[in-house]
């Protein structure tokens, strides 16, 4: 079961909103009161229960007074709230709903034979306060029997086809569901009769075995059993309030989960409910089949950032490898998707505006960088060229200065250098000069967003970025590694390469390096050139096998491999 789209229509903050849902991983970010919860509460007030809005319910899943937006009720406005929802329906994959939708509610009527089909849901409140109005389809065909719809409803709503986390509450959300970690979430529904029958057995002979000490305390009370009837017994042995003990063992020591730190107990809670979605996913009751959505609320509660980056990577995967669409309501830049800009659904609002809707960003194209820079709190325009970063698929990273640097670091990767070669699998990304790292908010989050990270300056830049590096507390050789010799013209990645080859292209492009000396623009250019035409005869040297011009290169190798062994 996958959300492919919402829209509502003066619900709430949602004075007309539209949004289209990635199959598998999706990230609402924006500031509080944007209007993030009211997505939320939109999906669940027709996938769910919420037992806390019970009354609600007795008119359906809208109501007028609470929910149409308050600052157009003094408008003396007509106008109705509409919600529409469209659901992806699996045959295989939600093979309880999708049977029940075709057995029961249609029968013997003909319908097209998919492998998914779309459920819509819309539903409409008038302004005079009556029942919500409730249109069904399945695929192009509409439900037009109301107890069919009914049911149909009732079905959605007391299915697990919803699986939601608030990472800032103890309790559950929904006091209808079973306790997060309760016993019985995770047993299949044949151990739990195996379970049942056990425990009635053992009930049986507890009850026996108190029936002798019954009769002896009936003689203790002589004349007062006249007057009362005495019974001993046990309470019943409910599964649902026993809860799983998690542990991790870890060199002979275990830690219950009641002992680790909110951070980590709210992570490995999410982790059982996506794993609670999967076992659901793969019931083998094909009535109770289907593959819920999982909601979380803040996942990165609690969470150090180099926490939530790794926690980001772990929900995004498995959203993929489960197939299994996941929701999250996130203030964090490393909880943000980082496999498609798509994903990134921002929201806004301006308070101080007559219009106080909540509106959707566009994030697409240009405007990627919209959410990461919301929840970094920095300009959009110190992003630069850095998308490849955030969105690469890689673990590891070495920024680098320019894009001849990245290249001078691919030729070491060549099996041909023996144990000098530079065994790196992650990304080598050049980050366009020292002023794009400049920023240590975006330069920090970068190194978190990675497993490992190197970034390398050039020696002659180094004056520039040596603030920015102590104020992350990056280390030399480790997290941050200066490149060039301490010599008159040598103070950059260049500075590495035999004077031999320099000799050569200066007596080949003797006006390029006249040029190269202006302070322009055209002098700029010039240099750049004169930077592309020594690679191009370093490479030329490369292909005839003389390893001896990476000598100079070789040392900052064995440091690089050393850090990534």
């Amino acid at each position: 079961m996958r959300i492919k789209k919402i829209r509502a229509v003066n619900y709430r903050s949602l004075e007309d909103v539209e949004i289209e849902f990635n199959p598998y991983y999706n990230a609402l970010s924006g500031k509080n009161n944007c209007g993030k919860s009211n997505i939320i509460k939109t999906i669940l007030s027709f996938l769910t229960y919420d037992m806390r809005l019970f009354a609600s319910f007795r008119n359906g899943p809208i109501n007028y007074n609470t929910d149409f937006p308050y600052w157009k009720i003094k408008e003396k406005t007509k106008e109705s709230i509409q919600i529409e929802i469209s659901i992806e329906l699996g045959k295989e994959l939600d093979a309880g709903i999708f049977k029940f939708i075709k057995e029961l509610i249609f029968k013997d009527d003909e319908l097209s034979e998919k492998e998914t089909e779309i459920l819509y849901i819309k539903a409409e409140h008038k302004h005079d306060n009556s029942n919500t109005i409730i249109d069904l389809y399945f695929g192009d065909v509409k439900i037009e029997d109301e107890y069919k719809r009914e049911e149909l409803l009732n079905r959605l709503r007391g299915s697990e086809c919803i699986i939601f986390h608030n990472s800032t509450e103890n309790e559950p959300f929904f006091i209808s569901q079973r306790r997060r970690d309760s016993l019985s979430s995770y047993l299949t529904s044949e151990d739990l009769e195996t379970i049942t029958n056990k425990k009635q057995q053992l009930e049986s002979t507890v009850k026996k075995s108190l029936k002798k000490h019954q009769t002896e305390f009936s003689s203790l009370l002589g004349r007062l059993t006249e007057k009362y009837d005495v019974s001993l017994g046990i309470p019943n042995l409910n599964i649902d309030r026993e809860n799983i003990e998690i542990s991790l063992k870890e060199k002979g020591v275990e830690v219950s989960l009641e002992d680790w730190g909110s951070g980590t107990k709210n992570r490995t809670l999410i982790l059982l409910n996506l794993m609670n979605a999967k076992r659901i996913q793969e019931s083998t009751n094909l009535n109770k089949r289907l593959t819920p959505i999982v909601i979380i609320e803040e996942p990165e509660s609690f969470l150090h950032p180099s926490a939530q980056a790794e926690f980001g990577r772990i929900l995004q995967d498995l959203a993929l490898e489960f197939k299994i669409q996941i929701i999250v309501a996130t203030h964090s830049p490393y909880l943000l998707s980082h496999k498609d800009s798509k994903a990134n659904l921002l929201l806004e609002r301006d308070l101080s505006n007559k219009d106080k809707g909540s509106k959707l960003v566009n994030t697409e194209g240009e405007n990627w960088y919209e959410p990461f820079a919301l929840a970094l709190g920095i300009s959009g325009e110190d992003f630069g060229p850095l998308k490849p970063t955030i969105f690469s698929e890689k673990s590891d990273i070495i920024l680098v200065e320019g894009t001849s640097d990245k290249e001078y670091f691919e030729l070491l990767k060549d099996a041909k250098h023996g144990k000098n070669k530079l065994n790196f699998d992650g990304e080598i990304f050049p980050y366009g000069g020292a002023g794009n790292i400049k920023n240590n908010i975006l330069l920090r989050f970068i190194k978190e967003r990675f497993k490992r990270f190197i970034v390398t300056v050039d020696l002659d830049k180094f004056s520039e970025t040596k603030k920015t590096f102590e104020s992350l507390g990056l280390t030399e050789n480790k997290e941050f590694m200066v490149i060039g010799k301490n010599e008159t013209g040598k103070k950059s990645i260049e500075g590495l390469i035999p004077d031999r080859i320099f000799t050569k292209v200066y007596t080949e492009n003797v006006e390029l390096v006249r040029s190269s000396m202006e302070n322009s623009e055209q002098g700029k250019d010039a240099r750049s050139l004169f930077k592309t035409k020594v690679l191009e005869e370093f490479k030329a040297e490369e292909k005839k096998d003389n390893l001896d011009i990476f000598e100079n290169f070789y040392p900052l190798v064995q440091k690089i491999n050393k850090i990534f062994k």
